[in-house]
């Protein structure tokens, strides 16, 4: 089978080495991977730990063993890691993906930019520029705006979206932590995620709820207040659109169909909660090939919703609760004053913890948070 992978991003790097290896004709299509994608780029204790494929990229990564957590009302904790978080640019990996497939002799690479898919037959034709080509099964890997998305199916609507905008800066911390900073009003984040070389720090709240030069003038007062060393370094603006499912998403996401099917950022496979998106992007691609491999395309969807949708929706249904200034506070507030509950909430933030037991964990550290504002994120899961 010819399959036409249109992305060249982590799901479509990463689908494209696993579908070879099963004997498959892949074209892998994108006119700039690899390419530094406007993220902090964590990859998580839990990501490393589940695909072997990352063992030979970690020493290209920064391990960072400290995060330090600021709540709105500017209380402020710090959690040490045993198993770090590692971090590297997109660009980085990317490469490392990219380089990856030069052994597998049924992947083409082309560096083209798919600007049309049309049904043919029983299959698809893609057209880059005045340039044609044929696939049997079309995989869109190409990220929340996809084209192959846009086609087989439909846009994300703006409220299933989080807007993420931030700089690259240039220089390194002599004692490299994680910063996490919790916002007032605003259901999302701000993260300072050091690099080998320089530092990403961003912030990202649900489209719609305030405009990116807001967003901006938010991330600057932070880091003023809370990073003012890094106040004179010279830096360079980023942003960009993250899936960001609703409830509603999620029971009407169609990620497969009869001939095709949607990878990674395409599928809207990200954490709602902490937009981490680099463990979805590997798992999807993962399932997708197992799928291929055993019972036909259409297993595909079965298994993302099993493996992967009960805990996405379940962080969807307490993402606005969450990022409760009230319930930040208090979290923060806690972390500092109870070990257990600060290694739960750097679980949750390093995706070790699950949604899905949240609510048993958590009570079951602190009983009384029965009567404490915190028992807000879990009423009315509707």
């Amino acid at each position: 089978m010819r399959v036409g992978i249109v992305g060249a991003g982590i799901s479509g790097l990463y689908l494209a080495s696993l579908l070879g290896e099963q004997g498959h004709e892949v074209d892998l299509y994108d006119p700039r991977t690899p390419w530094e994608k406007p993220c902090g780029g964590g990859i998580t204790c839990r990501a490393y730990s589940a695909f072997p494929v990352l063992n030979d990229f970690r020493p290209q990564c920064l391990a960072v063993h400290q995060m330090r957590m600021i709540a709105p009302d500017g209380e402020h904790c710090s959690v040490s890691y045993t198993d770090p978080i590692l971090i590297a640019s997109r660009h980085d990996l990317g490469r490392y993906l990219l380089e990856g497939l030069e052994s597998k002799e049924s992947v083409k690479f082309l560096r083209a930019n798919v600007d049309r898919v049309l049904p043919q037959g029983h299959g698809w034709r893609l057209y880059a520029g005045k340039r044609g080509y044929d696939c049997d099964l079309l995989i869109g890997a190409d990220g929340v705006n996809s084209l192959v998305r846009r086609t087989v199916s439909e846009r994300f609507p703006k409220e299933d979206t989080a807007l993420a905008v931030g700089y690259w800066i240039e220089g390194i911390s002599r004692e490299p932590e994680v910063v996490i900073g919790f916002l007032q009003g605003l259901s999302g984040y701000i993260w300072v995620f050091p690099r080998k070389d320089h530092l990403s720090a961003g912030i990202a709240v649900r489209t719609g709820e305030t405009t990116g030069k807001k967003l901006f003038s938010c991330l600057d007062d932070f880091l003023k207040k809370n990073l003012p060393v890094l106040e004179k370094r010279n830096r360079r603006r980023y942003s960009a659109l993250i899936p960001s499912l609703s409830r509603e998403g999620f029971l009407n996401n169609r990620i497969c169909g009869g001939n095709w099917a949607l990878v990674g950022d395409a599928s809207g496979f990200v954490d709602p909660i902490t937009g981490e998106g680099i463990y979805y992007a590997f798992r999807s691609a993962e399932l997708l090939s197992e799928a291929l491999s055993g019972g036909g395309l259409m297993a595909y969807e079965e298994a993302c919703r099993r493996d992967m949708v009960p805990e996405l929706d379940c962080a969807s249904s307490y993402v606005h609760r969450f990022y409760d200034p009230r319930v930040t506070n208090r979290l923060v507030r806690l972390a500092g004053e109870h070990p257990s509950i600060r290694m739960l909430l750097a679980g949750l933030l390093a995706g070790t913890q699950g949604y899905l037991s949240l609510k048993k964990d958590l009570l079951g550290i602190l009983p009384g948070l029965t009567r404490d504002a915190l028992s807000g994120i879990f009423r009315n899961k509707k």
